[in-house]
């Protein structure tokens, strides 16, 4: 095709191709315009609402990488246009630092242009980025701006339901999202911010069948994935036939994927293997695994399916729990809830979380605060050996990895001795997820591993039993931690000798 030809072809279907987008109908916008996804056509004809649209629907494609070079060449031609700032705001190289955008931002904050509808939208983007940093008090000025230039936009809403979750405000984030669907429904946004708020309020099932409604009639590869994910994570909790319900849905929804992305590049294949790879591991579907974990290079994978080849018996044990998503910086707390339900214990995370919570949770603050409620807590250096009995003893526990600048603690509730695995509930996320057992590496710190047990006082000679001598030291060294924060290094020096 000349030249002028696609130029020409282009400018005659601009205003049904944004039509069909409006209406997130990508695949009927691709079967418009399908002959010039073409090596053939010449990016340089295009104008600039041409290469904006076309980035745009590139990606609802499965283009990403094209969707970024259209985008590019916009902001190379017209670096000050406003529609171009806003769409290629993320498809710019690396080399442009968030502190100088945030800079710009703070001398200049309005986009500019004639658009109002586009300048809300600069707002609102800027308002999740400021959040993502905690600043609150910015993001919300950013949305009041926002919804004053183009009010009742699902846009808008649906980023003031990211923000108002990054606040941990999820009743609120809700009713921000839903408010986002019923203004455009189909968007694939606001299907994410319902999903999202109401997973983290803990209503799975309703969150699954939500996504899924949403994806039986979607033209959105985005939709597709996340419906897959969310019918894996409602799997997870069930059993049986339940289990295998959920599992089929999530199986239609996976081997549609390539239907929606007809520009699929290797990102997007490579999404595809994973979302294909998930569905095939919550099946326990070896030869599914073995053919997704090889199209996705993926390490982990690749040392499970050996470690399943050479174990052909084994246990796999996990304990029964309730699943928490952790709040901003509550990790310790959520974990111990999580660890304690698997034996029927019960504490409200929110309630640690408020005494002994700031900036973080020691973890010598959070066994002082479990044993005045009558709880025994040890402290004790990880391996494999202690990690499976302790769960044989049906007494799930909490890992911590630390950092220089932060740590994550996580609650082991099970084992699976064929795949040589840790079978883990990360509150961080809603599903459940798996280590190797190579990850118990004592040469990481001079102690170990951090490992933390709590049970009910009248466990706690059982729970003593379990633990290896050396679990002194590791207590000790929780003692230390605590007389430095309380008292200063003298009195920590004592501890030491």
């Amino acid at each position: 095709m000349s030249t002028t030809d696609s130029g020409a072809k282009l400018a005659t279907t601009i205003r049904q191709v944004q039509d069909l987008y409006d209406r997130h109908l990508y695949l009927d916008a691709y079967a418009v315009t399908a002959d010039l996804w073409q090596a053939s056509t010449d990016i340089q004809s295009l104008s600039i609402d041409h290469l904006v649209l076309g980035g745009r629907l590139a990606a609802r494609l499965g283009g990403m990488r094209l969707s970024r070079r259209l985008l590019r060449e916009a902001f190379h031609r017209d670096p000050d246009n406003p529609r171009v700032r806003y769409f290629a705001r993320y498809a710019q190289s690396r080399r442009v630092r968030l502190l100088d955008e945030l800079l710009a931002f703070e001398s200049q904050s309005d986009l500019g242009g004639d658009d109002p509808e586009i300048r809300a939208a600069w707002y609102a983007s800027y308002a999740y980025t400021w959040a993502a940093l905690r600043d609150f008090a910015r993001a919300h000025e950013c949305l009041t701006t926002a919804h004053a230039l183009f009010p009742d936009d699902s846009w808008i809403c649906s980023c003031e339901s990211n923000v108002l979750g990054m606040e941990d405000r999820w009743d609120d984030a809700l009713v921000a999202a839903e408010r986002a669907w019923e203004l455009d429904p189909g968007a694939p946004y606001a299907i994410n911010t319902v999903g999202t708020s109401l997973l983290h309020l803990e209503r799975i099932q309703e969150a699954a069948d939500r996504v899924a409604a949403a994806a039986e009639s979607t033209q959105s590869f985005q939709v597709g994935v996340e419906a897959i994910w969310y019918q894996c994570a409602l799997a997870e909790t069930l059993e049986n036939e339940q289990r295998q319900e959920q599992l089929e849905k999530a199986r239609f929804f996976a081997e549609e994927l390539p239907r929606f992305s007809p520009l699929a590049d290797r990102e997007a294949r490579a999404a595809v293997a994973r979302a294909q790879l998930d569905v095939a591991g919550v099946a326990d579907d070896r030869p599914a695994m073995e053919r997704w974990s090889t199209e996705l290079r993926s390490p982990f994978h690749r040392q499970l399916l050996k470690n399943l080849q050479k174990n052909p018996g084994g246990r796999r044990i996990r304990l029964p729990f309730r699943r928490i998503v952790q709040k901003y910086q509550t990790c310790v707390p959520a974990s111990v809830a999580v660890a304690l339900s698997a034996s029927g214990g019960e504490i409200s995370a929110e309630q640690m979380a408020s005494a002994v919570t700031f900036g973080g949770t020691y973890e010598w603050s959070a066994a002082d605060w479990l044993r005045t409620r009558d709880f025994h807590v040890r402290f004790f250096p990880v391996t494999v050996e202690v990690a499976k009995s302790l769960i044989e003893h049906q007494v799930a526990f909490v890992v911590s990895w630390e950092a220089d600048g932060a740590g994550h603690a996580v609650a082991v509730i099970g084992f699976d001795e064929r795949a040589e695995i840790l079978l883990v509930h990360d509150p961080g996320v809603f599903r459940q997820t798996e280590y190797l057992l190579t990850v118990l590496n004592r040469d990481v710190s001079p102690l170990g591993i951090k490992g933390m047990a709590v049970v009910p006082k009248e466990r706690a000679s059982e729970l003593n039993a379990l633990l290896p001598a050396e679990s002194a030291v590791m207590e000790a060294a929780q003692e230390h931690q605590k007389a430095i924060a309380l008292h200063g290094p003298d009195v920590a020096r004592q501890i030491v000798v």
